[in-house]
C-alpha cells in the first residue's frame, strides 16, 4: 500500500518527567504479541488458503472454483487490515509493505505490468531473484485481486493468466510467511536501532514508533479510505475506493477500525490502563470514540461504496463518521501529549 494523501510527517520525542526503565513494556509486548504477531500468523494461514483456492481452481477451473478462490483472496485482504496500520520492522524490507497492497494505483499500473508479464517469457518469473526485482504493482493483494476480477483477466478461460495468479500467490505467502518468521520471538525494540550511539531507550521510542504509525494510518482511514472516493471534498470517483472491485472497501474500513481497539487494549497493563492512571478523562474520550467509530461503520449500508447512490447521500450517510474518526485522532494525539510524547504534525500535502 502506498502512502495515502494529507498522511501527516510526524516528529516524536519523549518528555524525562514520564520515563523510567520497563514503564510501557506491557502495551509494548501486548501490541507485539495480540496484534503484529497473531495478526502476520493469520494473514499467513490465510495467505496460505489463498494460495491452495488459487492452485485447485488453476487445476479446474470453472465459475464455482473462481468463487471459491475469490473468497479465499477477501479472507486474506481482511486479514491484512488488521497489521496495516504497521509499516515497521521485517514488512519494511524488499518493499513488502507496498508490495502487499500497491494502492490507490490511479493511473493502473498493476493492469499494465500483469498484461505485460502474461505477454512475456513465463520463465523469467522462475528466476530465484525475479520476485524481489520485480515491482511492488505485481507482487501482492493489488495485483491478485486485478486477475480474480479485473474483465481484462479472464483465469476461468486463459491458463497464461492462470498460471500468472499461481506465480503471484506463490509469492504473496512468502512474504507474507517471512515478515511473520521474523516477527516470531521477536520484540519491537529489535527493529530499533541507535545509529548514532548516543544512547536511547529502545521501548519507548519502539512504543513511539507504533503511536506514530497509528495516528497516521487513522488520518488515511478518514482521508483516503472514505472521503476520496465519496467525493467529500471534491470530485467523486469510487474506483479509488480500496479493493473496490472484490467489494471490501467498507469491510476493510471496519477492520481497520477494529484493530484500533485491539491496540489501545492490548498488553498488561495496556495504552488504556496506563492512560487511565495519568489522564482519565482522555483515557474515556478516547476509548467512547474508538467505539463509536465501530458503531457508525457498522450503521452504513452495506452498498455505500456501489454505484446506484448520489454523492450527496453518500456524503450525508458518511458525515458522521468522518468526523468521529476526526475526533478520534484529536484525542489520541493529545493522550499521546499526556503521557510525556510531543508530536508535530506536516501535512505531506502542505495544507
Amino acid at each position: 500500500m502506498k502512502y495515502f494523501p494529507k498522511l501527516f510527517a510526524l516528529a516524536i520525542s519523549t518528555s524525562p518527567f514520564l520515563l523510567y526503565a520497563g514503564q510501557w513494556e506491557g502495551p509494548l509486548s501486548g501490541i507485539t504479541s495480540q496484534v503484529i504477531q497473531q495478526g502476520y500468523q493469520d494473514y499467513t494461514i490465510s495467505s496460505a488458503s489463498l494460495q491452495q483456492r488459487t492452485a485447485d481452481f488453476c487445476k479446474a477451473p470453472s465459475p464455482q472454483t473462481l468463487l471459491v478462490a475469490q473468497g479465499a483472496f477477501q479472507q486474506n485482504a481482511l486479514d491484512w487490515q488488521r497489521i496495516q496500520w504497521l509499516n515497521f520492522g521485517p514488512v519494511t524490507y524488499f518493499m513488502r509493505y507496498y508490495a502487499f497492497e500497491y494502492w490507490p494505483d490511479k493511473k493502473g499500473v498493476t493492469q499494465r505490468q500483469l498484461r505485460t508479464l502474461v505477454q512475456g517469457d513465463p520463465a523469467v518469473m522462475e528466476a530465484p531473484k525475479f520476485w524481489t526485482s520485480a515491482s511492488i504493482a505485481v507482487r501482492g493483494l493489488t495485483a491478485i485481486e486485478s486477475l480474480l476480477y479485473h474483465p481484462d483477466f479472464e483465469p476461468v478461460k486463459s491458463a497464461d493468466h492462470c498460471q500468472l495468479l499461481l506465480k503471484i500467490t506463490r509469492h504473496h505467502l512468502d512474504s507474507a510467511s517471512e515478515v511473520e518468521k521474523q516477527w516470531q520471538g521477536a520484540s519491537a525494540q529489535d527493529w530499533v536501532f541507535d545509529e548514532e550511539g548516543t544512547g536511547f531507550d529502545p521501548e519507548s521510542v519502539a512504543l513511539e514508533q507504533f503511536l506514530q504509525q497509528w495516528i497516521e494510518h487513522m488520518s488515511a482511514v478518514k482521508d483516503a479510505k472514505l472521503e476520496t472516493p465519496i467525493g467529500y471534498n471534491t470530485r467523486e470517483n469510487l474506483k479509488l475506493a480500496e479493493f473496490y472491485r472484490s467489494d471490501l472497501p467498507l469491510k476493510a474500513i471496519q477492520r481497520n477500525l477494529q484493530s484500533y481497539g485491539e491496540i489501545y487494549h492490548a498488553g498488561s497493563p495496556s495504552l488504556y490502563e496506563i492512560a487511565q492512571q495519568t489522564s482519565p478523562e482522555l483515557a474515556e474520550q478516547l476509548e467512547l470514540q474508538l467505539i463509536k467509530n465501530r458503531q457508525l461503520s457498522q450503521q452504513l449500508p452495506d452498498d455505500f461504496f456501489q454505484p446506484g447512490r448520489t454523492q450527496v447521500e453518500r456524503v450525508e450517510l458518511a458525515t458522521p463518521l468522518v468526523k468521529s474518526i476526526s475526533n478520534s485522532q484529536t484525542y489520541l494525539t493529545n493522550l499521546v501529549t499526556s503521557l510525556g510524547f510531543q508530536i508535530g504534525f506536516n501535512s505531506r500535502d502542505g495544507d
